[in-house]
């Protein structure tokens, strides 16, 4: 059984979003082991701390992933791919013997380019940008998603 981790900068506010979120994980708990980590964003007062915040945040993110995980950010400049194509990658990334999988959401700044240097893969759900808790939310979705094309359950048409 796969285990996935979703590392993210900040937790889930809306009440709407945390019932989904609740149901998703409950429904990919069929497929996998899953684990949430929520992290601290670094606070700021305008975009001239960028450099300030990603420093700090990556460091936050270094220390809760797991260093023998898959690594996988995601990012608007990463990688674009439809449902099917990212149910392969899981089936490819644990066929080479990966059997844990890190998501890493950035905050309102994104990501620092240095983390995604270090990453195994970026990963785009859109080149739109989104919150973090829609982010979030996308992910499971399509984790949901690929585990049931996977399964050959009939969710995805």
């Amino acid at each position: 059984m796969l285990s996935i981790t979703i590392i993210r900068m900040g937790s889930i506010k809306e009440p709407g979003l945390q019932s989904i979120e609740k149901e998703l994980l409950k429904r990919i708990g069929l497929f996998a082991k899953f684990e949430i980590k929520e992290l601290k964003p670094v606070r700021f007062k305008n975009t001239a701390d960028r450099e300030r915040v990603f420093l700090e945040e990556a460091k936050q993110i270094r220390s809760a992933w797991n260093k023998a995980s898959l690594k996988i950010i995601l990012s608007e400049h990463g990688k674009t791919t439809s449902s099917v194509e990212f149910s392969e990658s899981l089936t490819k990334w644990s066929e080479h013997g990966q059997r844990h999988l890190t998501f890493v959401i950035g905050s309102a700044l994104g990501i620092d380019r240095t983390l995604m240097n270090e990453a195994d893969h970026t990963l785009s759900l859109s080149p739109m940008t989104f919150p973090h808790e829609y982010v979030s939310v996308m992910l499971l979705e399509q984790l949901y998603r690929a585990s049931t094309i996977l399964a050959g359950k009939t969710y995805h048409y």
